[in-house]
């Protein structure tokens, strides 16, 4: 079996809060918040926002792993940053058992060392380790990966995290869920994370092999608990309306989220549909440009 390549270059499938403060006209409007409650509202949208982008990034391992197990024909395979060091050379090891063509359930382990920089900027180190019920190709296919003294950037990954092909003849549709999500950061701060997101292709059906006409919607929601210095803080965030994801486009263009911290409410518009890197955040009234 030959190992094509191990990860996605542009984030196709990437999840909602992952870009919770990005693109066109994006606004966050905190419903009578006290400055200290806009506070916490913000730095809940971050730690949100940072869990999803990390179990993003293993949804998409999950699914561009190579030609036999993932993808091969919407554009995961192709060589990404993040699968290589900074002059090129891949820094981690690629063990599949068993190594038989189209023998199944097979076990993938990508295994980082003690330290693998990627042209991304990001150090990982240890271990990702995914079990496939069949290629994920086919519907009703699962990914289940669970992790070994995982690192980012210093950061421990914990948890499980399962992607779920619920395609019909019709459309393209993934599931993905993460239970018992864990992010320890240095300093002993933890960040639990529990989530399930729906990503339903809409556009580009008609043209398979051809990714640059797909688009996806995202839906679902998610919660977490952040803890610090024995303070406890819960929060949850619902898509109340579909966030939309083209191929071309870097950034979430539309869609509506909801991050709830008992009786506060953020509201976050992700625009109509325009792509830049150009994003709005309003707390309070007061508003702020910033840039991608």
């Amino acid at each position: 079996m030959k190992i094509k390549n191990v990860f996605k270059p542009v984030g196709l499938f990437i999840a909602a809060s992952a870009l919770l403060i990005a693109s066109c006209n994006k606004e966050v409007n905190l419903d009578s918040a006290s400055p200290e409650e806009a506070l916490e509202l913000t730095e809940l949208t971050t730690d949100d926002a940072l869990a999803d982008e990390i179990f993003t990034e293993i949804h998409e391992q999950e699914l561009g792993v190579m030609d036999e197990i993932g993808l091969p024909d919407i554009g995961l395979n192709n060589e990404p940053e993040i699968s290589q060091d900074s002059v090129g050379n891949r820094c981690f090891t690629v063990t599949i058992t068993p190594r038989n063509a189209n023998v199944f359930p097979k076990t993938v382990v990508i295994n980082y060392g003690d330290g693998c920089k990627g042209r991304d900027g990001k150090t990982r180190k240890g271990k990702i380790i995914t079990v496939y019920s069949a290629p994920m190709a086919r519907p009703g296919a699962t990914a289940v990966t669970r992790f070994d003294g995982f690192y980012i950037n210093n950061v421990k990954v914990e948890g499980k995290h399962t992607t779920k092909n619920n395609s019909t003849s019709d459309v393209r549709i993934f599931t993905r869920t993460v239970e018992g999500g864990k992010l320890t950061f240095p300093g002993g701060r933890v960040l639990a994370w529990d989530a399930t997101h729906t990503n339903k292709q809409v556009e580009g059906l008609g043209t398979p092999g051809f990714p640059f006409d797909d688009a996806f919607e995202i839906s679902g929601r998610a919660k977490g608990v952040s803890e610090k210095n024995g303070r406890r803080v819960e929060w949850s965030r619902t898509i109340v309306e579909p966030l939309y994801k083209a191929f071309r486009c870097r950034w979430i263009s539309k869609g509506v989220v909801h991050i709830t911290r008992n009786d506060k409410r953020g509201i976050l518009n992700f625009g109509d549909g325009t792509c830049d890197n150009k994003a709005i955040l309003i707390i309070n009234g007061e508003r702020k440009e910033i840039t991608l």
